[in-house]
């Protein structure tokens, strides 16, 4: 029998054990000026990133070999309101929810793309990383304490780490392609 999972206690439960707590939400929202201004250099940083490297470029190519732009643009949309709806982050019923559902958009292509298969979930880690990186970089440019600098990296790590959970459990059952070294299992295998 299937176990039925409360997101949102799993969330909460994430989140104690990580430390956030109030105090580093009200410093990730002490940086939303700061986030907001910067937002769409970050998601830009973050999809020049992807079409570095073959296996995440392919998820943005047109069928003749170039860059949709026009796909390219909606994701980073996509991208810049994950984010800056981040800083408004509370455990609530829809908030996991949400995140789970994105978890599985990208575990579980939609057939206009199912030959590409699963974004694989080492790149939702890795894409973690490096908006965390991101923002710390930013957050070291733009605050003068280095103690503040500290705190809203720290901040923002937790929070992704606690929402990088939920979308990881999108992830149970991911659609091998090629790429990753493995034949994708025909249709009613």
């Amino acid at each position: 029998m299937q176990r039925i999972v409360d997101w949102p206690a799993r969330m909460k439960e994430v989140a104690d054990f990580v430390g956030l707590d109030q105090a580093e939400l009200d410093v990730i929202e002490s940086t939303r000026d700061l986030v907001s201004a910067r937002g769409e250099e970050i998601t830009a940083a973050v999809y020049d990133h992807f079409l570095k490297f073959p296996e995440t470029r392919r998820f943005f190519l047109e069928a003749g070999g170039e860059v949709d732009e026009q796909k390219l643009d909606r994701r980073k949309h996509s991208l810049l309101r994950w984010l800056t709806g981040s800083i408004g982050f509370k455990i609530d019923e829809d908030y996991p929810i949400r995140l789970l559902a994105t978890g599985i958009v990208h575990s579980h292509p939609p057939s206009h793309r199912a030959h590409l298969g699963s974004i694989p979930s080492r790149f939702m880690v890795g894409s973690m990383s490096y908006i965390q990186t991101e923002l710390a970089r930013i957050f070291q440019e733009e605050i003068e304490d280095p103690r503040e600098v500290m705190r809203a990296s720290v901040a923002w790590n937790k929070l992704m780490m606690v929402q990088l959970d939920i979308l990881q459990a999108g992830y149970i059952n991911e659609t091998p392609t090629e790429a990753d070294g493995e034949t994708p299992a025909a249709p009613n295998e």
